[in-house]
């Protein structure tokens, strides 16, 4: 009786870890379905019911306490300020609904990369942002600063929608380095650089880009797995060989009795 019980503790400290992680994910996936839901209301202009069911989701959100479950305050700080602009800009009639879309694409966005531990939806935006990064160089090679401010105008609306984001999922060293070189290219000097040194810069703001993408293309583990791969492992162990002692001390007083006998 006592080995049942024994054997039944182990088997529920190891599905412990897995039932919480599963409620946890049980409780992002529903507030990235209302967030989802929100996207779609904007997307079709339906811009009231967009706003309640981003009301709806500060409910949920509190109800379910999934702030404890963030990984930071810098990650509360992100989905707080995209999900105050998107409520507030959502019915702002003086705003063209592409701008409010934009805001409420802005926080689904960061619910996702705040949910994914790998391939954001953010990062399904680098084909389209390098291309346009690609006609930036093209027009500094051509010398048109008509085609740069354009192109360069069009990569920024793109960064500004995934910048949010990329804060949750990239080490903060990497985007800095990008908003530096953004900041530059701002700059009313870039424009008095000769081209050798216009390019040289955005070569720097290539690879400093394509790091960005590459850090949330790698396959690893989380590391807040690694206590439940460890632990788990241990337990799994430590049962084994509760059971096998069990057994061999079985056998053991068996053959004492066969040598009695």
């Amino acid at each position: 009786m006592k080995r049942k019980s024994f054997i039944c503790i182990m088997i529920l400290m190891m599905l412990f870890p897995y039932v919480v992680f599963s409620q946890t994910t049980d409780e992002w996936k529903k507030l990235e379905q209302i967030s989802d839901e929100a996207l779609q209301l904007a997307k079709n202009e339906k811009f009231e019911e967009a706003k309640q069911v981003l009301t709806h989701f500060s409910e949920e959100f509190f109800k379910l306490g999934a702030q404890e479950q963030l990984k930071s305050i810098d990650e509360l700080r992100v989905l707080t300020v995209t999900h105050e602009n998107a409520l507030k800009t959502v019915t702002a009639s003086a705003l063209p609904a592409e701008e409010r879309i934009e805001h409420v694409a802005r926080f689904r966005l960061v619910i996702d990369a705040i949910r994914s531990d790998h391939q954001p939806l953010w990062s399904e935006m680098e084909n389209s942002m390098m291309a346009a990064f690609y006609q930036m160089k093209k027009a500094v090679e051509n010398r048109d600063r008509q085609a740069f401010r354009a192109s360069f105008q069009q990569f920024l609306n793109q960064y500004e929608m995934i910048e949010p984001s990329v804060k949750i999922d990239v080490k903060p060293e990497r985007f800095k380095r990008v908003e530096a070189n953004i900041e530059l290219l701002e700059a009313p000097a870039f424009s008095q650089f000769s081209p050798d040194t216009q390019m040289k810069q955005l070569l720097q703001m290539e690879q400093d880009l394509q790091a960005l993408f590459d850090d949330v293309k790698k396959d690893e583990v989380d590391p807040s797995l690694w206590w439940v791969i460890i632990s788990t492992g241990s337990i799994i162990i430590l049962t084994l060989s509760y059971v096998g002692w069990q057994k061999y001390r079985g056998e053991k007083e068996k053959n004492k009795l066969h040598e009695k006998e």
